[in-house]
């Protein structure tokens, strides 16, 4: 399964969470950590100087146990994850087919890089 994703549909204009549905609500705490993880590895990367920014090669353990398939299914793989470009976040289960991506998560509540304000 490919999930391909767009976190501004799951927030309003001002950025902030919409009203969901428990299921809806579920896959976007599960993304929202996905983002969590990776630009929090991203701004600490880009802060210490001591690797490389983590664009298209680099995996980050999310800290995340698989929850994308149905409870018949139940998967106890790992999620891992990278920003294969400057805008999108790629994802996966290190034990089935879960997969995904993460497009316009950059400046929402979730990206913990610091931003400068002009």
């Amino acid at each position: 399964m490919v999930l391909k994703t767009d976190l501004r549909h799951f927030l309003d204009d001002e950025g902030k969470l919409l009203a969901l549905t428990e299921q809806a609500k579920t896959v976007f705490k599960f993304l929202s950590k996905i983002v969590s993880s990776v630009s929090e590895r991203i701004a600490s990367s880009v802060s210490t100087h001591t690797e490389p920014p983590i664009v298209d090669i680099d995996l980050v353990a999310v800290n995340l146990k698989c929850n994308t398939r149905a409870e018949q299914l139940h998967c106890e793989g790992d999620i891992e994850a990278s920003c294969i470009n400057l805008s999108l976040i790629e994802w996966h289960c290190d034990s089935c087919q879960a997969a995904g991506t993460i497009s316009h998560w950059q400046g929402s509540l979730w990206d913990k890089q610091q931003h400068t304000i002009h």
